[in-house]
């Protein structure tokens, strides 16, 4: 890994940890995301949110909402390979660790769809279900910001295509790979008017 992105990352987690934090509060609202991009080496470039989401807090603590993912595959010349989405409700519950740290509880149940093999003859569409089930941990900013990072999953998915083969993909996801790690923000916005 390059010094510069080493030393950018110690300072990011300095200037998280001498900040001030404000909690969520109960009738607040919870709008988080993450949006990455990828140059796979002159073989194309992918292009995703995973996911985009707005929740509500029940409590101090607690939070449910909806939530939107997407995740986009072009080749070398610009043409879109694969693109897949899902949607669905979410549900996350935490604990705080002294002021500045949270670890977060999170269950996805997402409707999936999606095209793959694109502008080839063998393309097709596909849809179906997935649910996730995993931990974050999040540094609070200040001002209702955050900043989460998600280090495994326990999912399964469960697709089916149109081709005529009815191409079926199920795919479970146990603990730690590349795919389960992800780093996002958050921000929350109180709707009680302040006196």
């Amino acid at each position: 890994m390059n010094t510069w992105k080493i030393n950018l990352g110690l300072i990011l987690l300095l200037v998280c940890a001498s900040l001030t934090t404000v909690h969520a509060q109960k009738g607040s609202l919870m709008l988080y995301g993450s949006l990455t991009y990828k140059d796979n080496n002159n073989t194309g470039s992918t292009f995703a949110a995973n996911p985009i989401g707005v929740g509500y807090f029940f409590n101090d603590h607690v939070v449910a909402g909806m939530n939107f993912a997407f995740d986009q595959e072009k080749n070398a010349v610009g043409n879109l390979t694969d693109s897949k989405h899902e949607i669905g409700p979410f549900y996350s519950d935490s604990w705080n660790i002294g002021e500045h740290f949270a670890i977060i509880a999170q269950v996805d149940a997402h409707y999936v769809w999606g095209n793959t093999l694109m502008n080839t003859p063998g393309s097709y569409s596909y849809n179906g279900y997935l649910g996730r089930i995993y931990p974050i941990v999040a540094v609070f900013l200040g001002h209702g910001w955050a900043l989460k990072a998600k280090f495994c999953e326990l999912s399964y998915e469960n697709t089916t295509g149109n081709d005529a083969n009815k191409t079926s993909n199920r795919t479970f996801v146990a603990g730690i790979n590349g795919s389960t790690f992800g780093l996002g923000v958050s921000k929350n916005i109180s709707l009680k008017k302040t006196k």
